[in-house]
């Protein structure tokens, strides 16, 4: 297995971002394993795309974020 995160987000992360531009939001804090460094990193980044977007209304941004660690 080789995935290192989990994320569970509300529609408020995943409406206007992929896949991939949450793993690099929330992957860099994998090493320093702080995941809620990497929650507020993903919040602040959704939330600039929303209002680049939108810019009267901001939907509800939520997210958890774990990191798995196998050893």
């Amino acid at each position: 297995m080789d995935d290192k995160v989990f994320v569970l987000a509300s529609d408020g992360v995943w409406e206007f971002m992929s896949n991939e531009e949450v793993a690099n939001c929330v992957y860099p804090f994998y090493f320093s394993k702080n995941a809620e460094k990497a929650a507020e990193n993903l919040v602040r980044a959704a939330f600039k795309k929303w209002k680049n977007k939108e810019y009267f209304s901001v939907d509800d941004i939520t997210c958890i974020v774990v990191f798995i660690e196998i050893n």
